[in-house]
Formats: structure tokens, C-alpha cells, sequence
């Protein structure tokens, strides 16, 4: 796999995350631990990126880190950076593995906007972040409290300038399909799908993400990103969204 491309997917995943949050820990060139404050572990995230430090070693750093906030977190670890031994040594400090994703790229070159899809609108939500939260609500298994504090996030990305744009699908003039569009230079990413659970198997979130990515391409991007989970991997696919590499999610036992 193109070097070249797994350092821009994590230029990508690192303008996305700093910009979303209020505090960053850089271990390095190593790790970064990216805090956005929302009281959820999976929104409080450790991307490790090479193995100049043992993996058991970054996460003590990162712990105390979010221990100060009393926040949970998780580790995201590509699988190539856990040499055998080292679930083992994870878990004897206090850690498990709590699933896996896929970091995704796509070539921008051959897209082209979508045709209109019956009875639906897309709209820039940029100023009106509470539509754009009322899908995740439910597609993420989420509560208002928690999906506004995240959108808080997002508006604090928003007074820092950064290039983070914002888009529902509408049917009958209801919010039903969230994303969130990054761009930085020639790198694009896409974060937040969701769908309202009623709607979904119905194409609007494929529609949506095929609109991003035609606006990436005509922001200046000649790549997009994404990291699926391994149930939606087949799905960014078909989209033309190939694999860069499997990672490990590992997670603090103690907050289960």
C-alpha cells in the first residue's frame, strides 16, 4: 500500500480531530491523543501512528491525560504496530480490545455530483447544527445532551476556521441524513454518517456521501478518507473507497 496515502489519511484524520477538540496530547510524531471533552470514550480518541514507543507505554501517557478531565477514551492501533504479545501486555494494564475499524481511501478524480434523488433536498447545515445533530441522535444510539455537546465541538472547530462543512438530506423537509465534510489542501475526509433508523436501506446516506464527495472534489481535494467500521466496509466500497489497513480498538476495562 502507497506510503504516500496512509500519511495523508492521517494528515486527514489529524486536521478532523484537532479541530474538533479543545486539548491535544502529541506524543512525538508517535501518538496523539485528541480530546473534544464530550463524556463518551469513543469521542475522546489515541491514534497511534508508528511504533517509535510501545504501544502499553503510550497509553499510561494518555491516561493520565484524560484522567485530569475524568474522561473515558479509546486507543485506535493499526494491527501491523501489535507484533504478537502485545494483546497480552494491553490487558495486563487494564485494557481489552473493544473491536476494529478500516481506514479507507478514494481517489477524486472520476466523481461526479449525484443525480437528484426523489422527494429529498441537500442542504449546508453549517449554521444550523441542530438539524444536523437530530439524525446521529438515533443512528448513533446517542441522547441530546451527549449529540449537543458534540455539535459544541464542531462549533468550536467552526470559531477556529477550520474547513469542516456540514450537510443534511431533507425528506419532506425533515432532517433524516447527517455528514460531516473535512477539507485540508488536497485531502478531504468524511466523518459522522448517519441515518434516522426508520430511513435507512433507502440509499439517502450513500446519496449524501456521494454529494461530499463531489464538493471535496470541488473544494481542491484529489483524496478522500474515512474509517469504517468492519460492518460498513463493504458499503464505502461499492462507493470505490478501498482499504489502507485494519487498526485495533482497545478500550480502558474498567469502564465497562
Amino acid at each position: 500500500m502507497s506510503t504516500s496515502l496512509i500519511t495523508a489519511y492521517h494528515r486527514a484524520e489529524d486536521y478532523f480531530f484537532r479541530a474538533i477538540s479543545t486539548h491535544c496530547l502529541d506524543i512525538g510524531n508517535t501518538a496523539t491523543a485528541y480530546m473534544t471533552g464530550v463524556p463518551v470514550r469513543d469521542l475522546n480518541i489515541v491514534y497511534v501512528r508508528n511504533n517509535k514507543e510501545s504501544v502499553d507505554a503510550i497509553l499510561s501517557k494518555c491516561k493520565k491525560f484524560y484522567d485530569q478531565h475524568n474522561l473515558l477514551f479509546v486507543a485506535i492501533v493499526p494491527e501491523d504496530l501489535c507484533p504478537t504479545g502485545t494483546d497480552a501486555v494491553i490487558h495486563e494494564a487494564g485494557y481489552h480490545q473493544a473491536g476494529k475499524s478500516v481506514a479507507m481511501a478514494l481517489d477524486l478524480n472520476s466523481i461526479k455530483a449525484p443525480n437528484a434523488l426523489d422527494n429529498t433536498k441537500i442542504r449546508a447545515t453549517d449554521n444550523r447544527l441542530y438539524e444536523w445533530m437530530i439524525p446521529m441522535i438515533e443512528s448513533f444510539e446517542s441522547t441530546f445532551n451527549m449529540t449537543t455537546c458534540y455539535a459544541d465541538a464542531h462549533k468550536h472547530a467552526q470559531a477556529m476556521k477550520a474547513r469542516l462543512y456540514h450537510y443534511n438530506l431533507y425528506e419532506n423537509d425533515e432532517p433524516i441524513t447527517s455528514i460531516t465534510l473535512s477539507v485540508h489542501g488536497a485531502i478531504a475526509r468524511i466523518d459522522d454518517v448517519g441515518t434516522i433508523p426508520e430511513h435507512q436501506r433507502k440509499g439517502h446516506a450513500t446519496h449524501l456521501v456521494n454529494f461530499a464527495l463531489a464538493k471535496a472534489k470541488e473544494l481542491g481535494a484529489m483524496h478522500c478518507f474515512l474509517e469504517a467500521s468492519e460492518s460498513g466496509l463493504s458499503i464505502y466500497q461499492k462507493l470505490g473507497f478501498f482499504p489502507l489497513f485494519t487498526t485495533n480498538i482497545f478500550s480502558y476495562a474498567l469502564d465497562e
